[in-house]
């Protein structure tokens, strides 16, 4: 998936101005923070501002280390440091917040994580190795195996290599383990708020059918009630 290196050399100290103004400290042993770049939870490490300004601003190693232009099998992107309009990233679905990928033609914005997911994944407790799917996504809603929630059609997600197996995982949940999180008191990357609050401006096609249903119901009441009254 990704072809950009997305292990970079740790450094000790940077300064990269596209994502902060001061130099940046990697630093180590870090409890839970969210990330103060694209939003998401992190621990363990990260780097964190040098200035007492702004001693509690933090990002994820990825974060602050990614190229401002990545090479990713899906395209070229390039590093935005917030998006314009209220977007969602196309590979969790999760509400884009902060730092986001994004290609030339605005066709897929990613959040920095989700560019940098390994293609198979060794899921804690599991004998076969998980595989990402980036395609064949409009079929049906499957069930996250770490937090039984439903992965909505159209989000990218791991599966087990094993079909018969039926385990899958979602990329919050996914993430937990590729980055080192499970032991930090992280069940979810990715704060609920930020699925609910986008999928809440969508309603469901069964919303929108059962709405039309009231509606229709409500006027056909109506005219009973009007014929009834001329007659």
């Amino acid at each position: 998936m990704a072809e950009s290196d997305p292990n970079p050399r740790d450094v000790g100290v940077i300064f990269n101005p596209t994502r902060h103004e001061h130099e940046l400290c990697l630093s180590k042993n870090l409890k839970k923070y969210t990330c103060s770049g694209c939003k998401e939870f992190g621990a363990e490490i990260g780097y964190k501002c040098s200035s007492s300004s702004c001693q509690d601003f933090t990002l994820h190693k990825d974060c602050a280390t990614l190229p401002d232009v990545y090479e990713h099998s899906d395209g070229s992107f390039k590093f935005r440091s917030k998006t314009h309009l209220r977007h969602h990233c196309d590979a969790c679905r999760d509400v884009l917040n902060g730092f986001a990928y994004e290609t030339e033609s605005n066709r897929l914005r990613l959040h920095p994580l989700c560019m940098v997911l390994p293609e198979t994944l060794d899921f804690s407790g599991h004998a076969h190795k998980l595989k990402v799917v980036t395609s064949d996504l409009n079929g049906k809603e499957y069930t996250c195996s770490s937090c039984d929630s439903p992965i909505d059609s159209g989000c990218w997600r791991y599966q087990c290599e094993e079909v018969a197996c039926k385990v899958y995982l979602d990329l919050s949940c996914a993430k937990v383990d590729i980055f080192g999180l499970k032991n930090s008191d992280i069940q979810r990357v990715a704060p609920v708020g930020m699925r609910l609050k986008f999928k809440s401006k969508i309603p469901s096609v069964g919303t929108v059918m059962n709405s039309v249903g009231t509606v229709m119901t409500s006027v056909g009441t109506a005219t009973s009630v009007i014929g009834l009254s001329l007659g």
